[in-house]
């Protein structure tokens, strides 16, 4: 992986210490600051940090539920906290998924347990979910993929018409973005969005990665949707319909444009099955 810019570690006066993972979206580093405190050094490749921009002001906000600790940022760049530990995917990985599940759930309570909190600038799930609203298909999109991807978009208009509080949301909570660190689970990676509070593990439904065939059984769905319901206090099948709607919203993205195929279809197919329940 390619070292961060001379620049930026100048600026910050930082020294570089290992390359520790790179996404789509961004490259991580492990660093020292001038006291030689370890911190992680987020760089993201394009000039406005995506649609993480605004994940900064509620974990900020955040910083007494646990939420990583923020030292300093730019529009293309973020200092953070070095956090040691695995994420709860890690130990969902190592097959301790029961207690990782469990970790999400109660950090996500942890998360909204005090009162909701006034942070400006954060994305309306309106705005995220609007360009799924025009999604376009291909015409080899299997005829079942389009059916699946219009009931989900109905879903989701329907989810975001009948929002009633407007709530500060993490937007991408799921076990590989909570750290148990020494002092406890930590989220990192939020996407800082605002709406309705049964979204926020909507997207946990299809993690933790790499365990494809554990997200596709009935049972383990099922046992998902109703602890983080339980957990955070919101009607199980709404958390059903938001997850059903964030899949799709995955699908539209990786399409790129017109939709021909996806990997997640058949899992489209089921979040649309435990959403009818």
């Amino acid at each position: 992986m390619q070292n961060p810019p001379q620049e930026i570690l100048d600026q910050w006066q930082l020294t570089l210490i290992t390359p520790v993972a790179e996404t789509g979206a961004a490259r991580v580093w492990k660093v020292l600051d001038v006291e030689g405190i370890a911190a992680a050094l987020k760089l993201y490749h394009r000039p406005d940090r995506g649609n993480e921009a605004p994940g900064t002001k509620i974990l900020s906000a955040w910083q007494d539920r646990g939420a990583v600790r923020i030292l300093k940022e730019t529009e293309t760049a973020i200092l953070m906290e070095w956090l040691e530990g695995p994420t709860l995917g890690d130990i969902a990985r190592r097959g301790e998924y029961d207690r990782a599940l469990i970790t999400l759930a109660e950090t996500a309570k942890r998360l909204h347990a005090k009162p909701t909190l006034q942070i400006s600038g954060l994305r309306p799930l309106t705005e995220v979910f609007g360009p799924l609203l025009e999604c376009q298909f291909a015409p080899s999109c299997p005829t079942d993929l389009v059916r699946d991807m219009q009931q989900a978009i109905g879903l989701a208009r329907s989810l975001l018409d009948s929002q009633t509080a407007m709530t500060p949301l993490h937007g991408d909570l799921h076990p590989d973005n909570v750290i148990l660190s020494s002092a406890g689970p930590r989220v990192i990676d939020a996407k800082g969005y605002l709406g309705d509070l049964a979204f926020e593990l909507a997207n946990a439904i299809r993690h933790p990665k790499g365990m494809p065939q554990l997200v596709r059984q009935p049972d383990h769905m099922n046992k998902c949707l109703s602890l983080y319901a339980d957990t955070l206090g919101v009607d199980r099948q709404r958390l059903a319909q938001w997850a059903a709607a964030k899949c799709a919203m995955s699908i539209y993205w990786r399409a790129k444009g017109p939709l021909a195929q996806d990997k997640e279809a058949d899992l489209l197919r089921l979040l649309l099955s435990a959403a009818n329940q």
